[in-house]
């Protein structure tokens, strides 16, 4: 077994796929110079792939994700298996990283560990401004499907917040605030390693490759943080939509759904607007932002979040005061033009337009052509045509072909 398991646990929107991207390109030298194994997972089957641990603890905890079925868990079992094979048979460190463990609850966080036996565990948490995170999620939820306008999202926040700590940490369903609590995510972990063993990672949104070398301080591998190539280190992961993009995308969504589309027609249809229409072009508009109507409310999550951090004892790479929402100019706020909307949608249907089929019809080289061509035999022609209002006009004669 492995002398020390590092568990990466998220939040969602702090930057995870990003850090995944990194530590797979330099997952060799991690291993060979820091000791440090970051194992294969879903790379076993697609080598591209950016690896994450996600689909293994799905093997393991199933239904503790609200979005996975039964069916779906029993489907990645083999794939925690083989992970923890690895995990087993290396000495040294083993960094596993899945942004859904954040959410899991506490019952779900002791089974968790209970897997690694004597080994020492640790965790990151990763973290990032609530009101860029809150409707980054927003627009990616938009992305996979989903038709809410960012004040309805909002509405929902709200009302699961008010709910209180005690059904957040119970209920499955409210499994955001798990996450994006950072007070009682922290709390929760604490409780089951203890807050010497917990470091929060705050991504300061820039320069890009400043997450990346505060993480790598975190697990014990400041030295290697330079291994991966200026490229990988400072490119993004995830093309978020824009402000104009998202409108239009939850427009789409909501006509997908009441023409009954089905999950995966709805799914390949967005993917093509999106790869090949929205994501590619050079103008874009503006990033999704915080609605004014609520920027006090997420500054007063943020403060809380603070006050607990400040309480916990747990070890904080970075400023905490990079995780108190800033102010922001008016224009940045202003919501998306109609002319944005448009030239969006307009990018959105040459996506998926079949071109070739609009092509210029040949010309005929002769009347006769045209006439064989677009005329009906039993017809005169030419003839005198019958005024629309006469009558019987536009019915079929009694010789017509029917």
């Amino acid at each position: 077994m492995a002398s020390k398991v590092i568990l990466h646990i998220g939040q969602q929107k702090s930057g995870t796929t990003y850090l995944q991207d990194v530590l797979g390109h330099i997952a060799e030298p991690l291993a060979q110079e820091a000791g440090i194994l970051y194992p294969d997972s879903i790379r076993e089957v697609l080598p591209d792939a950016i690896e994450n641990h996600e689909r293994a603890t799905r093997g393991l905890l199933g239904g503790e994700y609200p979005w996975v079925s039964a069916g779906d868990a029993a489907g990645e079992r083999d794939k925690w298996v083989r992970l923890m094979d690895k995990v087993r048979a290396w000495p040294g460190t083993v960094l596993l990283s899945a942004e859904a463990l954040s959410v899991i609850r506490s019952a779900a966080v002791v089974r968790l560990l209970g897997e690694f036996g004597a080994a020492r565990v640790e965790v990151v948490i990763t973290t990032r401004r609530l009101d860029r995170s809150l409707p980054s999620l927003w627009q990616q939820h938009v992305r996979n499907g989903r038709h809410s306008t960012i004040e309805e999202y909002f509405e929902a926040l709200v009302e699961q917040r008010e709910r209180g700590p005690r059904a957040i940490e119970e209920e499955l369903d409210l499994h955001l605030w798990r996450a994006f609590g950072l007070g009682g995510l922290v709390r929760r972990w604490a409780a089951a390693v203890g807050p010497d063993r917990i470091r929060v990672v705050i991504n300061p949104g820039s320069p890009p490759d400043l997450l990346w070398r505060r993480f790598a301080a975190a697990v014990g591998a400041r030295h290697c943080a330079g291994r991966a190539s200026d490229d990988v280190r400072t490119r993004r992961t995830h093309g978020g939509l824009t402000s104009e993009e998202t409108e239009l995308m939850v427009a789409l969504n909501r006509r997908l759904d009441d023409a009954g589309w089905s999950t995966f027609e709805r799914r390949a249809l967005r993917e093509q607007i999106l790869l090949n229409g929205l994501l590619v072009r050079d103008e874009r508009g503006g990033p999704v932002a915080l609605p004014a109507s609520v920027r006090d409310l997420v500054t007063a999550w943020a403060e809380e979040d603070l006050a607990a951090l400040a309480r916990s004892g747990v070890e904080v790479v970075g400023r905490p005061d990079e995780l108190r929402p800033a102010p922001e100019p008016p224009d940045v706020r202003a919501p998306a033009s109609s002319e944005q909307v448009a030239e969006a949608a307009a990018a959105a249907i040459m996506a998926v337009a079949p071109r070739g089929r609009y092509g210029p019809e040949p010309r005929p080289k002769t009347l006769k052509t045209w006439v064989r061509t677009h005329v009906r035999p039993e017809q005169d022609v030419p003839g005198p045509s019958r005024p629309d209002d006469a009558p019987g006009a536009g019915a079929p004669q009694p010789d017509a072909p029917r």
